[in-house]
């Protein structure tokens, strides 16, 4: 008899029981009752824990979180690992890029970061350390303000293996935020 069964059984003895409510009571804990997880409580504690992960202030998932096999969740783009299937536990998870030598906690110091940290990224060229809208390190060469949400917003101006940065404090009229690229830049002209 599981814990919820036996806690059902002791609040349904009273003191004043008959003894038909006691038997009544000692054969729906034989196996008559409905189990404990099919009652409405813990039917709502069974979808609590299934919810799914939650997009940022950006609408797009951070680096580290489940993402069902669906790069187009992530503010990155990426998402490691095959969508789970039915039932299944998720275990794909977005992932970061062109991270270079920085950490996640490393932003550029006009973006609100405590130093502008120098990097080399992934193509082996020197960089700036800043911090993606997907909470990632990002090693880039070029930066400048630019609206954008996800780091393929900035694919179009920086080229294959852009980010987003988040940067409200330079870039507030801009949506906060800025693309940067591990080579250079190609930015309209904004008039």
């Amino acid at each position: 008899m599981d814990d919820c069964r036996f806690d059902s059984l002791t609040r349904s003895i009273g003191a004043g029981s008959t003894r038909r409510a006691v038997l009544a009571v000692l054969v729906a804990a034989l196996g008559l009752a409905v189990p404990c997880h099919d009652r409405p409580e813990a039917q709502a504690a069974k979808r609590k824990k299934r919810n799914t992960a939650k997009p940022n202030a950006f609408g797009c998932l951070n680096v580290g979180q489940k993402c069902r096999g669906k790069g187009s969740k992530c503010c990155s783009g990426i998402c490691h690992g095959k969508r789970p299937k039915k039932g299944e536990k998720d275990k794909s998870r977005c992932a970061g890029h062109d991270v270079g030598t920085c950490q996640a906690d490393q932003q550029r110091l006009e973006c609100g970061g405590a130093a502008t940290v120098p990097c080399t990224n992934n193509a082996g060229m020197a960089g700036l350390c800043a911090v993606t809208t997907g909470n990632a390190g990002y090693c880039h060469r070029d930066i400048d303000c630019f609206p954008c949400h996800r780091d393929t917003d900035c694919e179009p101006v920086c080229g294959e293996g852009a980010a987003c940065i988040a940067c409200a404090i330079t870039c507030a009229g801009q949506g906060g935020t800025a693309c940067a690229g591990i080579d250079n830049c190609v930015f309209p002209v904004m008039g």
